[in-house]
């Protein structure tokens, strides 16, 4: 429950508002009524200290009944409100009016009605506040005869009077009904400009709010507001240190004070955790609006969301990162090979070396040249799958017979590292693949797992199959990757190249590929690693749906 203020009170009843124009017309009724029963009380304070008795009584009960007029605006009802209050003071006015007559005192209390004709004329809409005004006019006129016959007056200077106080009445009616007209105008060209600017406001990407030197907020857009888990209105009048979370508070807190010292602009770009549970790059700044002294009167907060431009620069990043390892693979991997070929070729060629010599170097060509060709190849395979050139065509597979396969393509290499390599495959077991993107993945996760397992280790690829999904896992006993290593795997970055165990070179592209390629195919892969101790790469490749 809130606590009870006097801006609560002028507030009471504007929630029924249909617009600003309505909220203004509630507020100022709300000060009249107020004005009214704090006037009552007054007087009521006054009489009583002279020591009557009925007067005192009088404008205390008026005080109580004027005060219904809050409570039925809280309520809602308005047009009733309006229409008790209005009836209420003639009422009141008229009644004392007549016992003053009575006793044979001229007061000119009935003078007070011309108060409660000018209230009708703002607080009654239509064709009746016309209506209203001339009949409270017609209460006016009977008291004043009343009290011109009480005082013994006739004749001219009766006549005289009543002219005279028709006269202001109309003067009084046509300067009202002017005023209330342009002063309507000029609040709907007020409303139209304060919702356009409210508009623009809103509709801007930006999280906008205007702040008093106290941190008091005086203005702030809807996306500000909900980003802060707020409605607009309810923000205004708090202090900055109501509506941002400590850590928010903590870092700008500082700013906003040297802001306020300075008189200076203060910018930032960090990233933010909202409350509505965004995280977000956040470029602001807090811009001081200065008085004509020179002081600062309020601060201008403007925040824009550059997660996107960041996520970009980000990006960019990691493109000139991986051109810059593509150009190394190019500089190293192809053409140092190239060299080695030209510079043996060319001593052949010269005689440098005989014939015998040159068969010698023959099988360490070969192996070299497969190397080459396989780089190349996963370089261009790279390329396109970068590019979206590579689309899957799956069917079904032997997953046996896929990795019997590529486990012979490295005999040579297994036997001479002496790794005790065991296939435990059902050969009837079958998977819903691109065959040749399962075979070039196959090919470089058990290239891999030989480079990286020393000598006398051991490699073992397992498949399985459940009711949604073929299980492959190649699990080795190498060197194992750090969790780095294996993050960066599964981004599909491209890693830099490490020679093996036994002075193996590669590209770094094989993973990357492997795993894009098993992506296509709509393929889950995880990673698990020890340093030392070994990796275990798991493919999921689900089942075809019948």
């Amino acid at each position: 429950m809130k606590p009870f203020s006097f801006k609560t009170l002028l507030r009471t009843g504007m929630s029924h508002a249909r617009s600003l124009l309505d909220k203004r017309r509630i507020a100022l009724f709300n000060y009249l009524i107020l004005f009214c029963v704090v006037t009552s009380l007054i007087l009521g304070g006054i009489t009583l200290s002279f020591g009557l008795f009925f007067q005192p009584l009088l404008c205390f009960a008026a005080a109580i009944l004027l005060s219904i007029s809050f409570f039925l605006n809280h309520l809602g009802k308005i047009r009733f409100s309006k229409a008790y209050f209005i009836t209420l003071c003639v009422i009141m006015i008229s009644g004392a009016a007549l016992i003053y007559i009575k006793e044979g005192q001229d007061v000119d209390l009935e003078n007070m009605l011309f108060a409660a004709m000018a209230i009708s004329m703002f607080l009654v809409d239509g064709l009746k506040k016309h209506f209203v005004y001339w009949l409270i006019f017609a209460c006016f006129i009977s008291l004043k005869v009343l009290s011109l016959n009480a005082l013994g007056i006739e004749g001219t200077i009766f006549g005289l009077t009543l002219i005279n106080n028709i006269v202001v009445a109309s003067v009084l009616y046509l300067f009202l009904y002017v005023f209330r007209s342009i002063l309507i105008k000029a609040f709907d060209r007020s409303d139209q400009q304060e919702q356009t600017l409210r508009s623009l406001l809103d509709n801007a990407p930006l999280l906008m709010a205007l702040v008093d030197p106290e941190g008091n907020f005086i203005l702030v857009n809807s996306n500000y507001a909900s980003r802060f888990g707020h409605k607009r209105r309810e923000l205004i009048g708090k202090n900055r240190r109501e509506v941002l979370p400590d850590h928010i508070f903590d870092k700008h807190e500082p700013m906003f004070q040297e802001v306020m010292k300075t008189k200076n602009q203060v910018s930032f770009l960090e990233e933010t955790n909202l409350p509505d549970g965004s995280v977000i790059s956040a470029n602001g700044k807090y811009e001081p609006i200065l008085n004509a002294e020179g002081n600062v009167e309020s601060v201008a907060i403007c925040v824009d969301d550059v997660s996107e431009l960041v996520r970009a620069h980000k990006a960019l990043q990691v493109a000139n990162e991986t051109k810059d390892k593509l150009f190394s693979i190019i500089a190293h991997d192809i053409k140092s090979p190239l060299n080695l070929f030209h510079s043996i070729l060319s001593l052949n060629h010269d005689d440098v070396i005989s014939k015998e010599q040159f068969i010698e170097y023959q099988e360490g060509l070969k192996e070299r040249l497969t190397s080459l060709t396989g780089t190349v190849d996963e370089l261009l395979d790279w390329a396109r799958m970068q590019l979206g050139g590579i689309s899957a065509y799956p069917a079904k597979v032997n997953v046996s017979s896929v990795v019997q396969e590529n486990a012979d393509l490295f005999h040579t290499l297994i036997k001479r590292k002496n790794i005790d390599f065991k296939i435990n495959t059902p050969t009837e077991l079958e998977a819903w693949i691109d065959e040749n993107h399962f075979k070039v993945a196959i090919r470089n996760l058990i290239h891999n797992a030989i480079k990286y397992t020393n000598g006398g280790g051991c490699i073992n690829v397992v498949s399985d199959q459940n009711e949604s999904e073929t299980i492959v896992s190649i699990q080795d006993t190498g060197v194992g990757m750090s969790s780095e290593q294996i993050n960066s795997i599964i981004k599909k970055e491209i890693q830099k190249s490490k020679v093996g165990t036994d002075k193996e070179m590669g590209a770094g592209l094989g993973l990357s590929l492997s795993l894009g390629l098993l992506e296509k195919n709509n393929c889950d892969i995880s990673v698990t690693s020890e340093i030392d101790k070994g990796t275990t790469i798991e493919i999921k490749i689900p089942k075809i749906r019948e």
